[in-house]
């Protein structure tokens, strides 16, 4: 049990490094946050498989594949891809409880993991747009925000939070 986990230790460390490798921005913690958010975003697809197959899967693709532009991304378009990124990871959210509506309660396990990565990312996007936005009064702005977050991370049921972290990326959007 205890190599298997080491294994596991392992693997993330060198999966983390390799992200951390095609980030081009230069910020550590940026780059981790994106990276962790395009993991988050791996696992949410994974669990989705045979699951929820119809707009949530394709939503939740597409919103990978923006995390991952930003990876790749240059600096000077690092903000705009970030939004891009968080505006297609929110739709993204909206479709997954929309098909999870549609599917009923057979899958409530499913949905519950998956819409756990999905604000698993949305939070990392967040906490990316607050490490390097350039404008001080935007980026404090922004932190503010998270930080009235904080108390909706502690409350049952997790929705609460999940649909309190949607109404904030929808609000970082409006100042971005």
């Amino acid at each position: 049990m205890v190599s298997s986990r080491f294994i596991f230790l392992v693997t993330v460390l060198i999966i983390s490094e390799a992200i951390a490798d095609e980030c081009k921005v230069g910020n550590k913690e940026f780059c981790d946050l994106i990276g962790d958010a395009h993991k988050a975003n791996e696992d949410g697809i994974k669990l989705m498989n045979g699951a929820l197959n119809g707009n949530a899967t394709k939503g939740l693709k597409l919103a990978d594949k923006r995390v991952v532009e930003v990876l790749k991304g240059e600096k000077e378009q690092l903000i705009t891809a970030v939004k891009k990124a968080l505006q297609a990871e929110l739709s993204a959210f909206v479709q997954v409880k929309a098909d999870c509506y549609t599917l009923g309660h057979n899958y409530d396990e499913t949905c519950e993991k998956v819409t756990f990565e999905i604000a698993y990312a949305t939070l990392g996007l967040i906490m990316a747009i607050a490490e390097v936005h350039p404008d001080t009064a935007t980026k404090t702005k922004v932190e503010n925000i998270i930080s009235d977050l904080i108390p909706y991370m502690f409350i049952e049921p997790a929705s609460l939070y999940r649909n309190a972290l949607h109404a904030s990326g929808k609000k970082i959007l409006t100042i971005i």
